[in-house]
């Protein structure tokens, strides 16, 4: 078939065609050639935006040694200790250095080997020329005690050195909102994991890993290789581009370019142990403590490894720059005796970490208080809450114990007392309840007594008729509960007062005593009377009836004249006015124009010693001779005439009077 121009034309056109896709083909070819071999790509200066650094904030290589207050309150030895590192400016070079002594300093004294020096505690020292110097620090104790320590630091570094940081502790860390790894992948096999969903990262990607907050996690770079980023909030960037946001998990970067980390690590100041703090080779604190600790990580060195922990804290790696400064973590102890019965007085003792200068208490009973170490008294049964609130500065934290305090319904602890407690019969005697923890009954019971048995009131007076020695036992309670105390032998009657009818009359050089328990009464008939206990004078008005009774065995004097009492000076007596406990003490002066009513137990005993004694009983001489005997005289009174004399001194007695019984017991010494 002959050759058409259709089929020409469609024939010229194909032609044309196969022409432009083998030109086409043969630029391709030259572009990938001219890729591959000119390294056509986005060179390090195209990526120079990308991988600026964060910035970071100037940060104080500050290794301050916090103190515990517990441990302040031993007797810990004296011991001087200091640190040392950049403050953050590198020309001229300022260096921090930091008090670490031990054993409660109260001044210290730095010579920092220049000329200069400082009584800071932790003063800030800038050095005009690099160089070696020798840094000493003298602590000074408030019992002048005095350590000196002497230490090098070599100085002259322009730029911020790295360091070798090892953290190992048992408190809780956390990565800084904003830190990130970033990297161009070399491997097309590399990939990430967010939400557990992996994403390839193809050779050549531009990867950006960051965290969107403070959180916990992990990091593991290992001989060039990023074996995990696993943090809860991270944000993947491939290329400038946000990919996924979640949960990182393991990395397979089997190898990278342009690797760079920038992140911010901190320990957080929470009391709890260190295991370990190693700067360069060096342990510099190990212990229960509450320090904060910062470090700040940015390197780009390929090979250089770094484990980060954040449960329990651990860090492995070169710290830029790393801090550790004491933070306020507020703390307390109640006691002793936190648990009681109300009404309960609770001592708290401040165990605040970091040094707060102020302090906020709440009792949970509507009290506070701003002392460091209070006191406070629950007078209410119940368990309370107590808040303290210490701070410093801008730096303030706040601990809450439930039921820190449990104060128990108040006990009542039953006891009393009484005056007097023996005489003769009838003998009235005041009983006063001293009970405590709010009593609100009494049950009182006497003994064999006339009236009453038993007794209810408070503050009972009970009347003895019969001579005898009588227990008397109380029970005090309130709504909480009761209490028994029982005092057997407590109240003691004598026979009841006897007349004296016999006069005497004794002359000796032997020592005599007025016995414990003696008792001289009478009714007071003239409105002029008076007496002086203790320096004080009292008025006796008329009417009253006044008993004397001895406290104890004692010397003094008695004289009575014609039924006026003129002396009764002894220095352990008690005057008792109407049957009330008036005092007790020393009866200087006596005077009392007239009495009626004259009562007497008086009982005076002669001391066994060998002197001339002379005794006349109703007018018959009964002794006049050198003797050793023991003798007792009961009942002494006034004998026919309304008189009587007793003087009686370390070496002689004299009586001149009347009584109704006198007892001789002879010794024979040998």
């Amino acid at each position: 078939m002959p050759e058409t121009p259709q089929i020409r034309k469609r024939r010229k056109f194909k032609k044309k065609r196969v022409a432009v896709a083998l030109i086409l083909v043969a630029v391709v070819i030259l572009l990938a050639v001219g890729w591959y071999f000119l390294h056509i790509v986005p060179g390090p200066g195209s990526l120079m935006h990308f991988f600026e650094s964060k910035a970071t904030a100037a940060t104080s290589v500050s290794l301050s040694g916090g103190r515990d207050p517990v441990n302040l309150l031993m007797n810990k030895p004296l011991v001087a200790d200091f640190s040392s590192a950049p403050e953050g400016q590198y020309s001229p070079l300022t260096i921090r250095f930091l008090d670490q002594s031990r054993g409660v300093p109260e001044s210290w004294e730095w010579d920092f080997g220049d000329n200069t020096s400082s009584s800071l505690q932790h003063p800030v020292h800038q050095y005009a020329l690099s160089g070696v110097y020798n840094v000493s620090l003298t602590v000074t104790r408030s019992d002048g005690s005095k350590r000196t320590v002497i230490r090098s630091d070599i100085l002259g570094a322009e730029q911020p050195p790295s360091h070798k940081v090892l953290i190992d502790t048992l408190r809780e860390g956390q990565i800084s909102k904003g830190s990130e790894v970033s990297f161009i992948s070399a491997d097309a096999n590399s990939s990430v994991i967010i939400d557990g969903k992996s994403y390839p990262l193809a050779e050549g990607s531009v990867v950006k890993m960051r965290t969107g907050s403070d959180v916990g996690g992990s990091m593991n770079i290992r001989a060039g290789r990023l074996v995990s980023f696993a943090f809860p909030d991270v944000t993947l960037f491939v290329n400038g581009t946000q990919v996924a946001h979640g949960e990182s998990g393991d990395c397979n970067l089997p190898s990278y370019h342009y690797f760079q980390v920038n992140l911010t690590y901190a320990v957080r100041p929470t009391k709890g142990d260190v295991r370990q703090i190693v700067v360069d080779g060096n342990r510099i604190r190990a212990g229960f403590e509450n320090s904060q600790i910062l470090i700040t990580y940015h390197s780009g060195a390929f090979g250089e490894d770094l484990t980060l922990n954040s449960n329990p804290a651990y860090f492995e790696g070169t710290a830029t720059s790393f801090t550790i400064s004491d933070t306020v973590v507020a703390s307390f102890e109640p006691g002793p005796g936190f648990t009681g019965p109300a009404p309960l007085t609770v001592s708290f003792r401040d165990t605040s970490a970091g040094s707060p200068g102020k302090w906020l208490w709440d009792f949970g009973d509507q009290s506070q208080s701003d002392e460091q170490n209070p006191s406070h008294v629950y007078s209410i049964p119940g368990a309370y809450t107590v808040t303290l609130t210490a701070s410093k500065g801008d730096q303030k934290d706040t601990i809450i114990r439930k039921t820190a305090v449990i104060a128990s319904p108040p006990r009542v602890i039953a006891n009393f007392t009484a005056t007097p407690l023996s005489g003769p019969a009838p003998l009235t005697v005041r009983f006063t309840d001293e009970s405590i923890n709010a009593p609100s009954s009494w049950v009182w019971t006497f003994g064999p007594i006339s009236v009453p048995l038993n007794s209810s009131e408070q503050n009972p007076v009970v009347i003895y008729t019969d001579p005898g020695t009588y227990p008397v036992s109380l029970t005090s309670g309130n709504v909480y509960g009761s209490n028994d105390i029982t005092c057997p032998d407590y109240i003691t009657v004598t026979e009841p007062f006897r007349i004296p009818d016999k006069s005497i009359l004794v002359k000796t050089g032997k020592r005599g005593y007025i016995e414990k328990d003696s008792v001289m009464e009478f009714l007071v008939q003239n409105s002029l009377a008076s007496i002086s206990i203790n320096g004080g004078n009292r008025e006796l008005k008329q009417g009253s009836v006044v008993r004397l009774v001895a406290m104890s065995n004692q010397q003094g004097e008695i004289y009575i004249d014609r039924n006026e009492i003129l002396k009764f000076s002894f220095p352990d007596m008690a005057l008792y006015v109407n049957g009330d406990l008036v005092a007790v003490g020393a009866i200087d002066s006596i005077y009392v124009p007239s009495y009626s009513d004259f009562k007497t137990t008086l009982s005076y005993y002669l001391v066994p010693d060998s002197a001339y004694t002379y005794i006349a009983i109703s007018g018959y001489d009964v002794l006049g001779d050198f003797d050793n005997a023991w003798i007792r005289i009961s009942n002494l009174g006034m004998n026919a005439g309304g008189s009587l004399s007793l003087t009686s001194s370390s070496n002689s007695t004299l009586i001149d009077g009347a009584m109704n019984e006198t007892v001789h017991d002879w010794v024979i010494k040998t």
